[in-house]
């Protein structure tokens, strides 16, 4: 299996549990709309699974969870309420993720779900709860192309400034550092001067740093004849001065140019390269002013044409080479490039203006003389006050101490764009390598433009340099209408300025001076593979706090439910009665968790007496005491970080069969011991069975699974079978704690989803009905789940209308399916039992629902092929209730073996209730029917023999009676010997036995022998 197979399978098994999670919450959340923690939960489910997803490529899945996650994080701001509406498509949601999660199963990576129009089907309900007020954080700017002139305008109230306080933690004691923040400014307003005609900046080829090498092959390959065709015509244009020789191809020449500089442009941004952008930028306007006939043709254009072509080939091949490409950013005639072209535009114009003066275009970003015509002023507005200042507090008071300047970046992409993310990630990338500066905070984040384009950005950048050096680095940006920089003033009061504890990403938790009275000092770290560490640490302080009280934390709990920090290691103290076992075991249950140490500040009272009579002149025992204990605990703490591991079916299946062997095998000892009577032999069997009795035990526990495994799925069932019938239920679920053996429970889905729509729809009546006959107007609907011996019952009760036995006989006789004498002689008990007849249905039409008659019959093969039975109690009028019973498991099994003439049977003895010694004479013919008196009672015999289409002579007058439950009550079965219980291995029965009537398996007897396991109910 490779590497990509296993991640494919641990995100299968990750996603099938996050589904059924979200399929759990969404229910609850239906129907307790105010409970923010569903909210939370289910939140955290689709994050997980949206992250997880992305990571394995799976952009299907990613992109409907993000917006999923939209409708959800409206709802937890109250933004967007929790109806019906809301709820369906959070469903639909749901199930078009669990077909995506079934088609990966399958191996498919694409997808048959038309996810797209349900991403639309949610933007639509945003626009409608929202008012179209959702998007980008930032708001709209003009669009437009920056210029020199700023001019800085104070928008607030009389000018006053705006001034909020915070306390944060200090790093000392329980010292705290009262901080405050005044902005003199909160709205800026800056006059951009906006061009109307001109795009001069890198168009159309765009690429990405992982196209870079192809774009540069395909870049030189082209270049080089290109280059010799023009030199030739240059060489053929100094021979002869007097004629120029233009290219008959110069303008597919000239085409070539402009795409390849504006692609060497986009590569020398990719690698951060702003000398050498700067002149492909100006090649690139140059061809195009030449292209545009902007310029006219003459040796001069031609010679720097020529100029140019070199220039680039150098380039393009040093990138491939990996050598030294910044040198070309200093070229003279490349820098001198716009000046150039500057003259040769006036140059036209000038003798544009003698002959007509009609032609004016002149190229705006080059020359800046002439703006008139081609310029207007727009204002746009910056607002201070969309970054959170009090959560970056620390980092812009350490900032301002280091003589940084505070400015506000506000950048517009143009509308047509196609990398937009790229664009706004290699701008905040540029402002981050700068070692002059820091980025504060920016809107939207990097991970926000991994996963949604937005036409705005916003940064709060902190940069030591001057103006001039931050607006190079904002004009290095490609294909952007503006990015501007203006200063934000904002004073940060610290009391003591030195004690500031930065809370940043790189925080440090582990100073050893922080003292905070609690009962457990807890240190963990994350793994750093870990793509959702906030997520993780927010999952354990989660957790703690359902069992105690957090009293600090570092980072603090904010901060970890933000998610906007990335966190190696998290630091909590914590008040709490439970033990420091109880601690450790809920840090553990959290995936991805590293590093666990737990110290206590509890007192034992059994220590401090014995520490009482200890000498007092010993060397600080206490310190002494706790450092054993915290290594204890570190030790302890390090032995349970990973106390599960995910084990394959298929490997459990074969444990469980070389456990059945060794049963198998320890049958055959104990025989062997038997029959020679060695006393040796016997103690080493009696331990084998002791060894392998254990083994046997444990391997049943871990294929035992809680049934909430498959009760989990239901109440989304009976919401929606509900919803269709418009019908109000109420269903609860009990004993979901109940462990049943794996192979049972996979089976169980099927007839318990009959069940229940089976109450539904049949049992449970309408409201209005339900009002009339004096009961509540939602039905309730239990799933009940207990355990009886080795046996396993799951109920399903309602108080509905109950069965009616006379409609159930009348009902059969309609549909052919028995006569009316056969249904008068049977008991009521009897009649309600005939729902589990094939073709039987009490609907008077076929619906999506019931009405086929299928549902019970289906229910009652597919239980006693486990093993088990149904029973059926009902109360007209009162309700239903339906009793599975179960065995706890199908693999290993206790049997009553007995003998038909020469061959061994196997009776399963959970449905033996009696073994009895008849005379011969004492066997009755009571109208045709073989009966024994039991226990002064009547009870129907009959031969295995017989059963079984065999023939037996029986000669002896003394025989055996085996009383056992059946479907239809007890009856005795007539066999020739009786040799006693036994444990066996149930084998399944495969090919031309496996659909014979009467037998459920076959085992292998200690003595090597076949016995055949006797399906009594089909008998």
């Amino acid at each position: 299996m490779d590497e990509m197979e296993q991640y494919r399978e641990l995100f299968m098994t990750e996603a099938e549990e996050h589904l059924q999670s979200l399929n759990q919450n969404l229910v609850d959340l239906e129907n307790c709309p105010e409970n923010t923690d569903i909210i939370n939960l289910i939140f955290r489910s689709a994050h997980t699974l949206k992250g997880s997803a992305r990571t394995l490529g799976f952009e299907h899945i990613s992109q409907l969870t993000h917006h999923m996650e939209d409708i959800l994080d409206n709802i937890r701001d109250g933004k967007i309420p929790v109806n019906h509406e809301i709820m369906d498509l959070l469903f639909k949601c749901l199930d078009a993720l669990e077909t995506m999660v079934g088609e990966i199963a399958d191996g498919e990576n694409e997808t048959t779900v038309d996810y797209e129009s349900i991403i639309d089907i949610i933007k639509n309900l945003k626009n409608k709860h929202l008012g179209g007020n959702i998007g980008n954080s930032a708001p709209p700017a003009p669009e437009s192309v920056p210029s020199a002139e700023v001019s800085a305008n104070v928008n607030s109230a009389d000018a006053v400034a705006n001034t909020v306080s915070c306390a944060t933690n200090g790093n000392s004691g329980s010292t705290s550092n009262k901080q405050s923040y005044s902005l003199k400014n909160e709205k800026t307003v800056v006059k951009i001067e906006i061009k109307k005609d001109i795009d001069c900046n890198c168009e159309e080829n765009e690429v990405s740093e992982v196209d870079i090498n192809n774009e540069i092959d395909s870049e030189i390959n082209g270049e080089i004849d290109i280059d010799n065709d023009v030199n030739s015509k240059i060489d053929e244009n100094n021979s002869n001065n007097n004629k120029l020789n233009v290219p008959e191809n110069i303008d597919e020449i000239l085409a070539q140019m402009h795409q390849s500089s504006n692609t060497l442009c986009a590569i020398s941004g990719a690698l951060e390269l702003p000398e050498l952008q700067t002149s492909t930028k100006k090649i690139s306007r140059f061809t195009k002013s030449v292209l545009d006939k902007k310029i006219d043709m003459d040796k001069d254009v031609l010679q720097m044409i020529n100029k140019s072509l070199s220039i680039m080939n150098s380039i393009a091949k040093s990138i491939e080479n990996k050598e030294e490409v910044q040198k070309y950013g200093n070229d003279d005639a490349i820098n001198n490039l716009d000046n150039f072209v500057a003259q040769k535009v006036e140059l036209k114009n000038s003798n544009s203006e003698t002959d007509n003066n009609t032609d004016n275009n002149i190229d705006d970003e080059i020359n800046g003389e002439d703006k008139i015509n081609n310029f207007e002023e727009i204002e746009v507005e910056f607002d201070h006050t969309i970054f959170d200042y009090l959560k970056n507090l620390n980092k812009l008071a350490e900032e301002i101490n280091n003589n940084s300047n505070i400015w506000h970046i506000k950048s517009e992409i143009e509308e047509d764009c196609m990398l937009k993310s790229v664009r706004f990630t290699m701008l905040l990338n540029s402002l981050n390598n700068d070692s002059k500066g820091k980025i504060i905070q920016s809107i939207p984040t990097i991970d926000d433009l991994k996963n949604v384009s937005y036409d705005n950005l916003d940064v709060l950048y902190a940069y030591s340099g001057s103006e001039e050096e931050l607006e190079s680095i904002l004009n290095s940006a490609c294909e952007m209408n503006y990015s501007k920089a203006v200063k934000v003033d904002i004073e940060i009061n610290t009391d003591e300025v030195g004690n500031i504890t930065e809370l940043t990403d790189s925080l440090d938790c582990n100073s050893e001076d922080k003292e905070i009275s609690c009962d457990y000092k807890i240190r963990f770290s994350i793994d750093q593979e870990c793509a959702l560490k906030s997520v993780r640490a927010y999952m354990v302080l989660k957790d703690l706090s359902e069992i105690g009280a957090i009293v600090d934390s570092c980072p603090s709990f904010e901060r970890i439910k933000a998610g906007d920090s990335v966190i190696n290691q998290v630091e909590v103290y914590f008040n709490s009665r439970a033990d420091i076992d109880t601690v450790e075991d809920i840090i553990v249950k959290t995936p991805e968790i590293k590093n666990i140490d737990v110290a206590t500040n509890k007192k034992d009272t059994q220590s401090t007496s014995a520490n009482s009579s200890e000498d007092s002149d010993s060397d600080d025992p206490k310190s002494a005491e706790k450092s054993e204990r915290k290594e204890g605990q570190s030790k302890k703490s390090e032995s349970k970080k990973s106390q599960t591991v995910r084990v394959n079916i298929e490997k459990l299946d074969k444990l469980m069969n070389l456990v059945g062997e060794v049963v198998i095998n320890r049958a055959n000892f104990t025989q062997i011991a038997t029959k020679y009577d060695l006393k040796e032999l016997h103690n080493a069997v009696g331990r084998l069975n002791m060894l392998s009795t254990e083994l046997q035990e444990e391997v049943m526990s871990m294929r035992m699974i809680p049934v909430a495994f498959v009760f989990n799925r239901f109440p989304r069932t009976v919401r929606d079978t509900a919803r269709a019938l418009n019908k109000e239920i109420d269903f609860i679920i009990e004993g979901s704690e109940i462990e049943l053996d794996r192979t049972v429970l996979d089976e169980l889905a099927e007839p318990l989803t009959h069940l229940i729509r089976n109450s539904l729809d049949h049992g449970i009546e309408h409201s209005d009905v339900r009002k009339q006959q004096g009961k509540p107007e939602k039905g309730l609907l239990k799933l009940i789940a207990t355990r009886e011996r080795d046996r396993v019952n799951i109920v399903i009760k309602d108080d509905g209308k109950g069965i009616n036995p006379d409609a159930i006989r009348n009902n059969v006789v309609k549909k052919g399916l028995m006569s009316r004498d056969e249904v008068d002689k049977l008991t009521d008990n009897e009649a309600i039992n005939l729902i589990f007849l094939p073709g039987f249905s009490t609907a008077e039409k076929v619906s999506d629902v019931s009405g086929r008659g299928v549902g019970m019959d289906v229910v009652r093969t597919k239980i006693e092929s486990l093993g088990g039975s149904v029973s059926v109690h009902s109360e007209v009028g009162k309700g239903s209730e339906i009793v599975l019973h179960l065995p706890l498991t199908m693999a290993i099994i206790q049997t009553l073996l007995v003998k038909l003439k020469d061959q061994i049977y196997a009776l399963p003895l959970t449905s033996v209730l009696d073994v009895v010694s008849v005379n011969k004479e004492e066997i009755n013919n009571l109208e045709g029917q073989e009966a024994i008196i039991y226990r002064d009672h009547i009870l129907p015999v009959t031969w295995l023999c017989d059963a079984l289409h065999q023939y037996n002579d029986c000669s002896s007058k003394e025989i055996y009676v085996v009383v056992v439950e059946k479907n239809k009550g007890k009856i005795g079965l007539i066999l020739d010997e009786v040799i006693g219980r036994d444990e066996i291995v149930v084998k399944p029965l495969t090919g031309i036995l496996k659909n014979i009537n009467g037998l459920a398996g076959a085992t292998i007897l200690g003595d090597g022998k076949v016995a055949l396991i006797l399906d009594l109910n089909n008998l």
